[in-house]
């Protein structure tokens, strides 16, 4: 039951907004088959997958940065607000673990590529916010002694700086790599929980003018795990604008990663952030799910055969 609902709850929250049809929905890639309304900056290509042809932000091999940006500018909802929705998947990692990860941006054009490694191709990016899903434990990058001690994470970045400003450790897991690599007692990178995992996650970020708050899905656990809940921020007095062009990077250092987005929706409302089920309705949803199951499992089985005497 548990694997039977993993499937269907990503499934249920990307199919309310995959046809792109609300007019809100002003950002819509069911696929990377048609990138004419991307800048690809550094490293960023597309590539053929078994997920269909995805943005890969950087390709699994060591010191490369890649970004892709709207061309054009976005104008924020009323308030300034808007919500975004993707799925991604890393694969292929080398090196000496998992690396590094990628960054969802917003930003004051398209030009911004920072460095590779611990840079996440978004270090030196100004004007500009970034939400980070770290994949390497680069110690020392944060605000506090603690901060950025992690392998496996989702923080703030702002005006190109690596603040990993509310950091959180994905699904409580701080440590995912390879479990030969140079940071002893950390998990094996493909157990569920570590993005790092292979499996394909879906991302939701949501900006109400005010709180930021981002929240991911790994279909190995089955559960929302909510990294960062309704952070205050102001995100237009960072860009310096209530336009933005939006995107991603990611990078590569001593160690790599395919960085594979396969498909992304941007809204200039909160609407995608409402799609994901709250707690309260997984456990309503469960139960109609055990019983939608339960009556197919009857429907197919046979009815016994009176035998002859």
């Amino acid at each position: 039951m548990k694997r039977f609902l993993s499937r269907i709850l990503p499934v249920a929250v990307f199919a309310a907004f995959a046809n792109g049809a609300n007019a809100d929905v002003i950002v819509n890639y069911p696929d990377f088959s048609d990138t004419s309304a991307l800048s690809l900056v550094g490293s960023a290509a597309t590539a053929s997958t078994g997920d269909g042809q995805v943005l890969r932000v950087t390709p699994a091999a060591g010191g490369l940065a890649g970004a892709a940006y709207s061309n054009a500018p976005i104008t924020l909802g009323a308030g300034n607000i808007f919500s975004s929705s993707f799925q991604f998947r890393l694969t292929s990692p080398g090196g000496w673990d998992p690396a590094d990860g990628f960054t969802f941006v917003l930003a004051s054009n398209t030009a911004g590529l920072g460095g590779a490694g611990v840079g996440m191709g978004y270090a030196g990016v100004g004007n500009s916010v970034a939400i980070e899903f770290d994949t390497y434990n680069n110690t020392g990058y944060g605000l506090g002694a603690d901060d950025g001690v992690s392998s496996n994470h989702v923080s703030i970045d702002t005006n190109g700086v690596l603040t990993n400003t509310a950091l959180a450790n994905v699904y409580g897991n701080g440590s995912c790599g390879f479990t030969s690599g140079g940071y002893p007692n950390q998990n094996d990178y493909t157990v569920a929980g570590c993005m790092s995992n292979g499996n394909l996650w879906t991302a939701v970020i949501g900006y109400d003018g005010m709180q930021l708050s981002v929240s991911l899905f790994d279909p190995g656990l089955g559960y929302w795990f909510k990294a960062i809940e309704n952070y205050a921020i102001d995100v237009a007095a960072l860009l310096g604008t209530n336009q933005a062009y939006v995107g991603f990077t990611a990078s590569t250092g001593a160690g790599w990663e395919n960085h594979d987005i396969v498909n992304w929706q941007f809204a200039n409302t909160t609407e995608l952030v409402r799609d994901i089920p709250e707690p309260s309705s997984l456990g309503v949803l469960a139960l109609c799910m055990l019983a939608i199951a339960h009556f197919l499992v009857r429907r197919r089985t046979p009815k016994p055969v009176a035998m002859p005497r």
